[in-house]
């Protein structure tokens, strides 16, 4: 690590350009990244403060590769976008193809926003499942069978809604992205 940080402080200077201590940080990424819990690394003349997570473009990025914070504020985030538009998906007026185009257009992608970098556990999948059902959910109502009413099942949404589940959407935006 020290001798890239040399050959980068080496070509910046070739190319008038200083590195700034105050604005650079180091986040070590190891196994055990927090068992030294050092405040400061010492680089020659410079002291890098030593940070465990950071926010890059609206992403949480942190030392031990762990998204579910990052996934639950998409979540909320989403939520929100969801409430807003709730009258006009719950609205008889709205056609059902016109509600999907709303969900795959407006609240899919702030839902998978940065989703390509994402290593997905089981439980953050079921996370983002359980979230898209609800929207599915609100979108396409709940079914008569005979005399009672009863919500759709998981299967039923996705025939009707003609889409891959947020799953594998985001696995193919993943390979498509690589």
């Amino acid at each position: 690590m020290i001798e890239a940080f040399t050959s980068l402080e080496k070509a910046a200077k070739g190319m008038n350009l200083f590195i700034n201590q105050e604005k650079t940080k180091y986040m070590p990424a190891t196994k055990n990244s927090h068992a030294s819990y050092r405040h400061y690394l010492e680089v020659g003349p410079y002291n890098f403060q030593v940070v465990y997570s950071f926010t890059y473009l609206e992403s949480e990025v942190n030392c031990n590769n762990d998204i579910s914070a990052e996934i639950q504020k998409l979540i909320l985030a989403t939520n929100r976008c969801f409430h807003g538009m709730r009258k006009h998906l719950r609205s008889h007026l709205t056609s059902k193809s016109t509600k999907t185009l709303m969900s795959k257009v407006l609240i899919r992608p702030v839902l998978t926003y940065a989703s390509e970098t994402w290593p997905l556990s089981k439980i953050n999948e079921q996370r983002l499942s359980l979230f898209e059902r609800k929207v599915l959910q609100c979108i396409f109502g709940v079914q008569q069978q005979k005399e009672t009413w009863r919500e759709r099942y998981r299967y039923e949404l996705y025939e009707t809604f003609k889409e891959p589940n947020i799953v594998n959407y985001i696995k193919a935006k993943r390979l498509a992205w690589t």
